[in-house]
């Protein structure tokens, strides 16, 4: 079989070294030529996304966000898609895969959406947890592929059901972030040991991973770097369209937004999400 791999970012690289390493034959391409480097002498080095695509059965795409899916996509489908299949492995706008997947069905070709969840060491180790969006027929065909760089590969449903998994995580992860920016800068205002209240909760039901690794970045006030705001913007954004697209309010989501857009003004945008707890600290006077 051979796997086409647009994208070689954070993610994308550990992914595509993955695919390699398993043995398909592999044809990559990044905007960045030095992202190409580690590939060179284990996968044809394309020079552009067209020739990807015609040189592959199955292609993959990691990309930022939806606007360069659907640029990527638009090209394929003027070259033609029958018989093509597409795997976009990017966090993107469930909306648009539907749209994008409608187009290629309607062309005789296939896409599908397959969002991962982990970080760059575990891309790298093989070791995401992938959720699968599209027709259980490309599910099956793509597998071979998916399992290479993950540990997980589940089927959750139609078009743009793997992004809305993944959306979901996110949006979760990040309304965490933000909770705990927002109060514990208070907790310090109060002149209360926060650390020392920090660990004690963290004995109680609140106690969870993201408490102890999120949260622990803002009490320590370290922001080790792990997810970028603007990330977490672009997320939370996508998020908030779906809850517009049906009319209804996101009161929490909102606040959150509000906090990120506060920061990214500041200038936090390429910083870890954890940085959003210097607009509360600012607001409260507060010292790094």
């Amino acid at each position: 079989m051979k796997v086409g791999f647009i994208g070689l970012g954070m993610m994308g690289s550990g992914v595509c070294m993955n695919i390699v390493d398993g043995g398909f034959e592999t044809t990559v391409y990044d905007m960045n030529e030095e992202a190409m480097v580690p590939f060179e002498g284990k996968a044809s080095l394309a020079q552009s996304i067209e020739e990807v695509f015609e040189h592959s059965e199955i292609t993959l795409m990691s990309l930022p966000s939806s606007v360069q899916v659907e640029a990527v996509t638009n090209t394929f489908l003027s070259m033609g898609v029958k018989g093509k299949t597409v795997l976009d492995i990017s966090t993107s706008f469930p909306l648009s895969s539907r749209a994008i997947y409608e187009k290629f069905k309607n062309a005789g070709g296939e896409f599908a959406d397959a969002s991962l969840t982990g970080t760059p060491a575990q891309s790298a180790a093989g070791e995401l947890i992938v959720t699968f969006g599209g027709d259980e027929a490309t599910f099956e065909k793509v597998t071979p592929v998916v399992n290479t760089f993950s540990k997980a590969f589940q089927y959750i449903g139609k078009s743009g059901a793997g992004n809305i998994a993944k959306l979901i995580n996110n949006y979760l992860a990040i309304m965490y972030v933000n909770l705990y920016g927002e109060i514990f800068p208070l907790v310090e205002k109060l002149d209360i040991d926060v650390e020392k209240l920090f660990d004690i909760i963290g004995e109680s039901g609140v106690g969870c991973p993201m408490y102890k690794g999120a949260g622990k970045k803002i009490v320590s006030k370290s922001y080790e770097h792990g997810f970028a705001l603007d990330l977490a913007l672009k997320d939370a954004g996508y998020v908030k369209q779906l809850f517009d697209s049906y009319g209804s309010p996101s009161f929490i989501l909102d606040g959150g937004l509000s906090a990120m857009k506060i920061a990214r003004q500041k200038g936090l945008g390429k910083k870890d999400i954890s940085e959003v707890a210097k607009v509360q600290r600012e607001l409260l006077n507060l010292k790094d």
